[in-house]
């Protein structure tokens, strides 16, 4: 799932009415069985809503336009969360693997905000699983598998699973022979990295490989793009268990890269304060985003905040009694992205004491 190209096709629709679904999911049995009541209720939602403002016949055309989407809904595969966008014009229906508070929005375009915040708050990424044998290939999000690549996704390469069953004998004259053993399971590795970059150059993500010591090391040897790997795992006991097992052997790696970006993050902040280019005030901040002069922001993971915005100053109010807007935040990140921004949510100890949200302008 190439999440940013789904969230820049959303955002830029607009529509009388766009509607937007969100409905948490499981991703296994007996729970998923929950799944189809929620979205049964929640197009229920939809119906009364609609019902609200348009006629009859027209809320009947939508709910029926949605219904025919989901029909081939198998939620069998459902992830953490079943999200439907539509238009008068067209329905689209993603599982998204990640949680979102269920609900449904009527407006003029799609809520995607949900989306940008896992956009730039999470880890997003390829498992490459490599030994002398087997080749196989994750995506993942945080810890939660997205898809194993496999047979159903055609490659111009070879497909996922590899099996090394041409270029690796185990005939006892050519074993014997180390740089023979060495030059069949690099020659391997080579036609797995085929398959991973066909892939990578569809949906760039950082990538973790998977395997013994020596495996790994002859993968990043062969790799076309070994500036894309961001972490290894050599300890993993076993390279054919179910994925689960092996994304959560992975983890404290996923957490040292989470870690790195990270500190680079705080390495902007640092640099921002010596060339007298951080904004610390909120009022400033939400300013500088709308005329379009951030270049960075860093926000507290968690960190949400309801606010008055005087439109006459732009100046955000908290604490007021009253608000114009839900999350002055989203607003700034979306604002911030908008403009061709950055945005980095960090822990708080790589923040100022009492810091919630940071921005570096441009100039």
């Amino acid at each position: 799932m190439n999440l940013q190209q789904v969230f820049d096709q959303l955002n830029t629709v607009q529509a009388n009415p766009a509607i937007s679904i969100f409905v948490p999911t499981h991703r296994t049995f007996p729970d998923n069985q929950q799944d189809a009541i929620a979205l049964k209720n929640a197009l229920k939602e939809l119906e009364t809503r609609l019902s609200e403002a348009h006629d009859k016949r027209e809320v009947q055309t939508r709910l029926e336009q949605i219904e025919k989407e989901l029909s081939e809904h198998d939620h069998n595969y459902n992830l953490d969360t079943l999200a439907i966008f539509s238009t008068p014009e067209s329905t689209q229906i993603f599982n998204f693997p990640f949680k979102v508070k269920p609900r449904v929005i009527i407006d003029q375009h799609f809520a995607t905000r949900d989306i940008l915040r896992e956009l730039n708050s999470s880890v997003h990424y390829y498992m490459v699983i490599v030994s002398r044998m087997n080749g196989r290939l994750f995506e993942v999000f945080n810890d939660q598998l997205v898809h194993e690549f496999n047979q159903e996704d055609e490659l111009q390469g070879l497909e996922f699973p590899l099996e090394n069953t041409h270029l690796y004998t185990t005939s006892s004259n050519d074993r014997s022979n180390a740089t023979k053993e060495e030059n069949y399971i690099k020659e391997f590795l080579n036609r797995v990295d085929k398959s991973v970059q066909e892939i990578y150059k569809q949906n760039p993500l950082p990538i973790i490989v998977v395997g013994d010591e020596r495996t790994v090391s002859f993968y990043q040897q062969v790799c076309d793009n070994p500036s894309a790997i961001v972490a290894t795992v050599t300890n993993s006991a076993n390279l054919e268990a179910e994925a689960r097992l092996i994304i959560e052997e992975a983890q404290e790696q996923v957490n040292l890269y989470r870690t790195k970006l990270q500190e680079v993050a705080q390495t902007e902040i640092n640099q921002a304060k010596s060339q007298n280019l951080l904004i610390e005030d909120l009022s400033s901040i939400y300013r500088a985003a709308n005329e379009g002069r951030l270049d960075q922001i860093f926000i507290k993971k968690g960190y949400i905040q309801p606010a008055n915005i005087d439109s006459a100053t732009s100046t955000v109010e908290l604490d007021t009694g009253t608000t114009t807007t839900d999350d002055i935040v989203d607003d700034i990140l979306s604002t911030v992205i908008h403009h061709g921004g950055k945005a980095h949510f960090l822990d708080a100890e790589f923040l100022d004491q009492n810091a919630n949200l940071l921005a570096k302008a441009r100039y």
